[in-house]
C-alpha cells in the first residue's frame, strides 16, 4: 500500500522539478526551446498551493489503489513473467494503458469544458493563462479525482503488470507537465510524427481555450476538429524561431 502512495505523488513531483530546472539541467541552454519568451515561467502561489494539495490527493489515491491491488480486488498482478506470449502482453499492455487514458482525457477534458463544470471546476486550472511546471496540476479538488482516476481504472479494467502500471503513471505524469512546461523540446520531430500532441499544442489551448483537448495523440482533435485553426502553422514557425536561437547561440552575429 505505501509504495503507491509515495510513488503516485512522487513521480508527479519529479516531473515538476526536472522541467522546473531544465535549464539548469541543460546548461543554461533550454531557453531556446521556450515558446513564449516573452512570459515567465513563474508559479504564482495559488499555483503551488493548489499542487501541493493535489499530490496529496495523488497520495491518498495511492493508498486507496495500493490497499485493492495488496487485497486482490484489481487485475494488477506482479508475477514475472514466464512465456513468451506473457512478455509480449508487457509492452502491449503498456500501449494499451496510453490508449485507453488517451481517449478517457479527450473525453473528460471535453465535458469539463460545458458551461457547468468549466465555471464550477475547470476555470481554476485555466487561470493559469501562461503555462509553467508547476500549473500542471494546478486544479478543483473534483478535477483532481477525474484526472488521477485514471489510474484504479486502468487496475481495473483489464490485467496490467505493476511495473507496467507504475511506468504509465510516470509517463502520464512526464507528459502532463511537459505540456505545461512552456518548453518545445521537439520542434524538429519529422511530420510522420504529427500524429502526436507537443507542449505547443496544450499551451495554445491554456491560450484559447476552446481548442486542442488531447494529451497524446491528435487523432481527436482532428477527428472532431477541436484542433486551433492555427496550430500547424505555430509550430512550424516555432520550428523556425528555434532553428534561429540555436544559430545564433552559436554564431552571436548570425541574422544580422
Amino acid at each position: 500500500m505505501i509504495r503507491w502512495m509515495l510513488f503516485i505523488p512522487c513521480a508527479a513531483f519529479l516531473c515538476i522539478l526536472y522541467f522546473h530546472y531544465l535549464d539548469f539541467i541543460f546548461r543554461g541552454k533550454a531557453n531556446v526551446y521556450r515558446i513564449n519568451t516573452s512570459a515567465a515561467l513563474t508559479a504564482t502561489k495559488k499555483e503551488y498551493r493548489n499542487t501541493i494539495s493535489n499530490l496529496a490527493v495523488f497520495a491518498l489515491t495511492g493508498l486507496l489503489l495500493g490497499f485493492f491491488i495488496d487485497g486482490g480486488y484489481t487485475k494488477v498482478y506482479s508475477q514475472t513473467p514466464a512465456q513468451l506470449s506473457s512478455i509480449i502482453y508487457l509492452p502491449a499492455s503498456f500501449l494499451l494503458a496510453l490508449l485507453v487514458h488517451d481517449v478517457y482525457f479527450y473525453v473528460t477534458h471535453r465535458l469539463l469544458h460545458l458551461r457547468f463544470w468549466f465555471k464550477q471546476v475547470h476555470r481554476v486550472h485555466h487561470q493559469s493563462h501562461t503555462t509553467n511546471p508547476w500549473s500542471a496540476f494546478s486544479f478543483h479538488f473534483a478535477e483532481c479525482i477525474i484526472q488521477i482516476g485514471i489510474v484504479p481504472l486502468l487496475a481495473f479494467l483489464f490485467p496490467l503488470h505493476e511495473i507496467v502500471l507504475m511506468l504509465f503513471v510516470f509517463f502520464m505524469m512526464f507528459i502532463t507537465v511537459y505540456g505545461h512546461s512552456g518548453y518545445e523540446l521537439r520542434p524538429n520531430k519529422h511530420q510522420l510524427f504529427n500524429i502526436f500532441n507537443t507542449s505547443l499544442h496544450h499551451s495554445q489551448h491554456h491560450q484559447y481555450v476552446h481548442y486542442n483537448f488531447g494529451i497524446y495523440l491528435n487523432i481527436w482533435d482532428r477527428l472532431f476538429a477541436s484542433n486551433h485553426p492555427g496550430y500547424h502553422h505555430s509550430f512550424k514557425q516555432l520550428r523556425s524561431v528555434v532553428k534561429f536561437r540555436k544559430e545564433k547561440a552559436k554564431h552571436p552575429s548570425y541574422g544580422k
